[in-house]
């Protein structure tokens, strides 16, 4: 007849070999090993600028996660008039470069963080510089040649609706849409008469909104 003692005795070692089994399962089962964190590169589908970002998750709980993204963009755009100027101008050379930062959150509307779908509001704050140069043989208006616009700021929000996706090896996918808004601070040198009808180069000092369109797609690695 087995006692009381070894009976509980019996049970306890059900009830840890059930919990080691259990733990077994989540870390080495057909569902990923849980990671924290991700680290991807964004994949440039843009033609008229190069943009690149580094983008950082980490994982907060089942269905959410924060994000700090780092973003450098460089555009050169080279435009020429069909028939030149009388005045020898062919056209221009323009070239421009921002850096910038984006913290994001990330609520996962699916499966269990850092994969599955997921809503993402995103702040954007930017600083660059942009450089317009004038081609053509225009002695008479040397002071053009060269002129530069500053891009003081830019601040922007953004709403993003995507999916990542995390294989076992840690390989991650992510793939997203969004829209926003972003308000551009800029100032340039522009030609102006003065008072006593001499030209000369003025400082001007603008801001915009701009409405704007994401598409994302992102690869790294989850750990």
């Amino acid at each position: 007849m087995v006692s009381t003692t070894q009976w509980k005795l019996g049970v306890s070692l059900v009830l840890v070999s059930a919990v080691a089994f259990a733990e077994e399962g989540v870390t080495t089962g057909s569902f990923p090993v849980e990671r924290r964190n991700v680290v991807t590169v964004s994949v440039p589908l843009q033609s008229q600028s190069t943009q690149v970002a580094l983008e950082g998750e980490h994982v907060m709980g089942e269905r959410f996660s924060v994000g700090l993204g780092v973003f450098a963009a460089f555009n050169r755009v080279q435009s020429r008039f069909r028939v030149p100027e009388p005045s020898g101008l062919e056209g221009f050379d323009s070239t421009s470069y921002e850096l910038g930062l984006a913290p994001s959150v990330r609520f996962y509307l699916t499966g269990r963080a850092p994969q599955g779908l997921w809503l993402a509001p995103r702040l954007e704050v930017g600083v660059g510089r942009s450089s317009n140069s004038a081609v053509g043989d225009i002695p008479d208006a040397q002071f053009i040649n060269d002129t530069d616009a500053d891009t003081l700021w830019s601040v922007g929000g953004t709403a993003v609706l995507g999916y990542s996706m995390v294989l076992e090896s840690g390989f991650t996918v992510q793939g997203g849409v969004g829209v926003g808004a972003r308000r551009n601070g800029i100032a340039y040198d522009s030609v102006r008469l003065g008072p006593t009808g001499e030209s000369g180069l003025v400082r001007i000092h603008q801001s915009t909104w701009l409405f704007t369109q994401r598409i994302l797609l992102n690869v790294g690695w989850a750990f």
